[in-house]
């Protein structure tokens, strides 16, 4: 099980970017108005910028939710072997 840990990490961290970055892309596109191509700048930087940080957070919530699922998980087994 443990061999598949990183890779398990990796496609939560992915979705979980992909799904941050789709509902803030929509959340800009529904509610931000473009008038000028200076607006265009600030909103492409903008977005840029939040949405990087907030797929940071996203990231790293996914990966410590792994490793408290996985430490359960061998305290649980641990737990099993010493009732043994």
């Amino acid at each position: 099980m443990l061999n598949y840990l990183p890779v398990a990490k990796l496609a939560g961290q992915v979705v979980a970017g992909l799904g941050v970055s789709k509902i803030l892309s929509d959340v800009i596109k529904n509610n931000v108005r473009v008038v000028t191509t200076a607006d265009a700048v600030k909103v492409w930087v903008g977005s840029f910028v939040l949405g990087s940080m907030i797929v940071e957070q996203a990231t790293n919530h996914v990966e410590r939710a792994t490793d408290e699922a996985v430490a359960m998980l061998k305290s649980f087994k641990a737990e099993k072997e010493t009732e043994k």
